[in-house]
This record gives structure tokens, C-alpha cells and sequence, in this order.
């Protein structure tokens, strides 16, 4: 675009203003809502929660018990992002198993228990409490450290992108 072009630059405007602006505000949360998840899988690497990668995966966008919710309202786009697996709740906050029970699984060679429900042996549960690794807070906490900076930093890219 040349600097004489005002009806280029006219039409970039209008176009902007017609469906820009909505594509811009979503690709600028969906940018917070991936970054989110990168510092939880992060953060779960950080404290070695898992080594199986099913949580891992939970919290990465398209995969089994992500998820992944938006909400447009008049005045705010809003996403929900997160995991559907019930244990990354109770690592994140804790748990306390309240009545023993029988886990079925076996042990492996390295020393880890692996769940499998049609195994015969297995381990009894006993009554106790787990607290919380916060993982999930934590992240949180970080992303709100930089979400200002995140955001202008992708604004920026989206207007460059759209008047380009």
C-alpha cells in the first residue's frame, strides 16, 4: 500500500470495523486461553505430577478431557479452558479418601503402580488425606502477571496483520 492510497487504507478501515475487530477480541483470548494451558502442562512438568501423559494431554486444546468453552457476550468474550479428568482436581486442590478400597492394577518393573480395572491384583486404599499441589492456581497466577503485556503484544501482531 502506498501512502497516496487513501482508498486502500479506507477500505482497510471499513473491513476492519465490519468483521475485524470480533476475529481480533477472539484470536487475542484464544491466544491467553493457549498460553494458559502451556503454563499449566508447565507447571505440571515443573512439580512431576504425572508420568502416563494422559493429564499432560487433558490440558491441550482438542485432546481427550480438554476443555475448551467460549462465551460472547455483548460486551465480553470469555473462554473457559481446562481438564475434564476428575483427578487433575484433586491434584490441584487435594483429596482425602475417606473409606479403604481396592485399587486393581499391577506394579511395573520401574516401581510405578499402573491402573488397570480388569486386573485381578492390585493394592488396598487406605483412608488418608493428599493435599494440594496447586498447579493450576499457580499458572493462574503467573498468567496474570503477564496478561497485559500478552495481550498488547497481540493486539499489536492482529491490527499489523489486518492494515498489512
Amino acid at each position: 500500500m502506498n501512502m497516496h492510497d487513501f482508498d486502500g487504507l479506507a477500505k482497510k478501515f471499513k473491513k476492519l470495523s465490519d468483521e475485524g475487530v470480533n476475529q481480533i477480541l477472539r484470536n487475542i483470548a484464544e491466544a491467553v486461553g493457549e498460553t494458559l494451558l502451556n503454563l499449566i502442562i508447565d507447571e505440571v512438568d515443573k512439580q512431576d505430577l504425572i508420568d502416563t501423559g494422559t493429564m499432560w494431554n487433558s490440558f491441550t486444546r482438542g485432546e481427550d478431557g480438554n476443555v475448551w468453552e467460549w462465551d460472547v457476550d455483548r460486551n465480553s468474550i470469555s473462554i473457559e479452558v481446562g481438564s475434564n479428568l476428575p483427578y487433575a482436581r484433586h491434584l490441584n486442590d487435594g483429596y482425602t479418601i475417606h473409606n479403604a478400597h481396592f485399587v486393581p492394577g499391577y506394579w511395573a518393573t520401574n516401581g510405578t503402580f499402573v491402573y488397570d480395572p480388569r486386573a485381578k491384583s492390585g493394592f488396598m486404599a487406605k483412608p488418608r488425606s493428599f493435599i494440594g499441589r496447586h498447579y493450576f492456581d499457580i499458572a493462574v497466577k503467573e498468567l496474570e502477571g503477564g496478561m497485559n503485556a500478552l495481550i498488547m503484544k497481540r493486539l499489536e501482531k492482529e491490527l499489523g496483520r489486518m492494515l498489512s
